[in-house]
């Protein structure tokens, strides 16, 4: 496919910023859009740019090769959780991106958390149990995407925690490293026995812009890095990469079983694995956020 069209919507977030520079940087073009303020930064290679507000319909975009649907709600600790804001965006908002946009290759970001989380190994046939809000409008617009697009044209991706440069200060790893680069605390209210599996942004671009140098793929896949960290260990190595002397202390309850996600079926269908294991994440995070060892000023 010479010089294909692609589309990302929500090219203003973490993600989307991120595949933006990566397809820019292998020669493609991309057309972004987001509801993004004014003031804000377009994301680097960018090359067109419409702010849309997708949880109100808007007028037909236009015909892209490859639409890449990143844009979601989430909450991660002060927002509005009500089912209706989930719905509003997450599921309104990608019916309206499938009414307003056409394409012959949908590329939908989900979640690992739609499964049923019964502390057993987790592949694309695993029964489906979403507990929150967000799981569930998540798991809904996969169900849209399915009765709208015709076979062949869908690829879900369901992923864990995606980490690495670029990301807000509000997920757990950025949190982290804000407090222990600082000296501050490291306060976590979840149980140190608690287990994470991650994905790096950079595994992520280089994995979508595979599919596009596939010419698109079909189907539903997990996707994430192999490995796996307990939350205690996590808040240590981030202390230790930040030198840092911060005080770590968990509060929470029991710690919920682990579920490991399995991604062989998204290896097999693009020839492509990732790379990095959670302690490299970590220490490109720091890298690339650090750069003098210092966080950076407010």
């Amino acid at each position: 496919m010479a010089n294909p069209k692609i589309l990302i919507t929500g090219v203003c977030g973490f993600a989307g910023r991120a595949l933006s520079a990566e397809l820019a940087r292998n020669g493609y073009t991309v057309h972004g859009l987001d509801s993004a303020s004014p003031g804000v930064q377009l994301p680097e290679g960018c090359s067109s740019f419409h702010r849309v507000d997708i949880s109100r319909a808007f007028p037909q975009e236009g015909y892209f090769d490859f639409v890449f649907h990143l844009a979601a709600y989430n909450v991660t600790h002060v927002g509005d959780r009500s089912p209706e804001k989930y719905r509003e965006v997450n599921v309104l908002g990608t019916e309206h991106v499938l009414s307003g946009v056409s394409s012959s290759h949908f590329v939908l970001l989900s979640t690992v958390k739609v499964y049923r989380n019964e502390g057993k190994p987790l592949a694309e046939d695993s029964p489906l149990e979403p507990q929150g809000e967000y799981e569930k409008s998540k798991l809904a617009a996969e169900n849209l995407c399915r009765a709208t697009l015709a076979n062949g044209n869908l690829c879900v991706l369901r992923c864990v925690n995606i980490m690495g440069p670029g990301q807000a200060v509000k997920a757990v790893v950025p949190v982290l490293f804000d407090r222990a680069a600082r000296g501050e605390p490291l306060e976590i209210f979840a149980p140190k026995e608690s287990f994470l599996q991650f994905l790096s942004i950079r595994d992520l671009v280089s994995c979508c812009l595979e599919i596009v140098r596939k010419e698109g793929i079909s189907g539903t896949f997990n996707a994430a890095s192999p490995g796996r960290i307990r939350l205690d260990e996590l808040a240590f190595a981030i202390r230790d990469i930040c030198g840092s002397s911060s005080e770590v202390r968990f509060t929470g309850p029991q710690a919920e079983p682990f579920s490991e996600v399995l991604c062989e079926n998204l290896g097999r269908a693009l020839g492509w694995s990732p790379r990095m294991t959670i302690h490299e994440m970590l220490e490109d995070y720091y890298r690339a956020c650090y750069p003098d060892g210092h966080p950076p000023k407010p």
